[in-house]
């Protein structure tokens, strides 16, 4: 009796580990899936039914689908979490972490192109310094998995920021190196097999004389990678701050676009969106929220309403998608223009404060405000398209 209550008792313990072990991979791979149920709120926004315990950091599109990037639970328990928002509601996307650091990862950039491959950035804190600890994945719309790198390759004493990635014409990674004691310059990354190998000296996207340059975002319009940021000029008449774009269809040699006044008042460029027909960069000029237009080698400013920001501080964000343009003030205002053509703007409101993200998707509008009540919300047919 005692021997077939043990066995009992073990054939239990081994079912309910197997069953806690089933549900946690069916977790991972395809998280809770909330239908699209509308929520409305002001201004005809809708709020957006995530997962529950889903920290939403990052948006991507690749104009029909929209996918977030973030992650779930807290501490040693967090996992790296991707979903994309189908027809019937949100489905996740398999993630396979190789790393430890991989495993407790948030994703916080994250591209997709037009043929669905993904590329991804996560980021966990970690080490006797608490530094941040970069993990690189990618793969499509079926899967994506971590690509481990050594702590040098984004990480270490040289390190400046990563200001984004693409995913098409070719996987990059964007950010700033150190390449003096005293300059940081902007740096390329690529991938190479499983490797990512970095770049400080691409022709015409670098720091030089008196001048440093500082990228602030990345994404991609037909065979081009388009970056955005700004150029600091120190010297004998002071410090001038300038919005500045740069592509490339290689990698290598880079065109640079000044988007900026060319003397004066201080810009900066801080987001950029692109379609088919070209690019929309979104920043400040001044204290006022500003916006230009790129095609190809050209660029103008575009004659916004007057909303006011902070000079230097202030993180505009633009959404895209060939006819409908939307500029926000991002974290100093809720206010959005929308626009179908360039010239004529309407101004409304996003229905939480601090965005700090913004894409266009299947003709909505769709804003990420993670520190807010409802973190993704969208906006059916923003630009009242026929």
């Amino acid at each position: 009796m005692h021997r077939s209550v043990v066995a009992l008792a073990t054939v239990a313990a081994v079912a309910t580990v197997l069953a806690a072990c089933t549900s946690a991979a069916d977790h991972a791979e395809h998280p809770a899936s909330p239908t699209l149920t509308p929520t409305t709120l002001p201004g005809g926004w809708q709020a957006e039914a995530l997962p529950r315990q889903l920290r939403a950091e990052v948006l991507a599109s690749d104009g029909s689908r929209v996918l977030v990037g973030g992650s779930a639970g807290a501490g040693e328990g967090r996992e790296p979490r991707l979903l994309v928002r189908e027809t019937r509601g949100w489905d996740g996307i398999s993630l396979t972490p190789r790393t430890g650091y991989g495993e407790v990862a948030a994703l916080v950039r994250l591209a997709v192109g037009p043929g669905g491959n993904v590329v991804a950035l996560g980021n966990a804190t970690g080490g006797a310094h608490l530094l941040p600890r970069w993990t690189a994945w990618s793969g499509s719309m079926d899967g994506v998995g971590e690509r481990p790198q050594v702590f040098e390759t984004f990480g270490g004493p040289s390190a400046g920021g990563l200001a984004g990635v693409s995913a098409a014409p070719v996987g990059a990674v964007v950010g700033s190196w150190a390449t003096t004691s005293t300059r940081l310059s902007p740096a390329v990354w690529h991938e190479v097999g499983d490797r990512w190998v970095r770049r400080t000296d691409a022709s015409g996207f670098a720091s030089r004389g008196d001048v440093q340059a500082l990228p602030a975002s990345v994404t991609a319009s037909g065979d081009e990678v388009v970056v955005v940021g700004t150029e600091t000029t120190t010297d004998a008449r002071g410090i001038r701050q300038a919005a500045i774009a740069w592509t490339t269809s290689d990698l290598t040699t880079w065109r640079r676009v000044v988007l900026g006044p060319r003397s004066g008042t201080s810009s900066g460029a801080t987001d950029v969106a692109c379609a088919a027909d070209g690019c929309v960069a979104a920043g400040w000029v001044g204290d006022r929220l500003a916006a230009w237009r790129l095609e190809g080698r050209d660029a103008g400013r575009l004659a916004l309403p007057a909303i006011a920001v902070e000079p230097y501080v202030a993180r505009a964000k633009v959404a895209y998608d060939g006819a409908c343009t939307a500029v926000l003030a991002g974290r100093e205002s809720r206010a959005v223009l929308t626009s179908g053509d360039l010239v004529h703007w309407a101004r409304s409101s996003v229905p939480e404060p601090q965005v700090d993200d913004a894409v266009m998707a299947d003709g909505r509008l769709f804003v990420l405000t993670p520190d807010a009540g409802t973190a993704l919300a969208s906006l059916p047919d923003p630009c009242g398209r026929p």
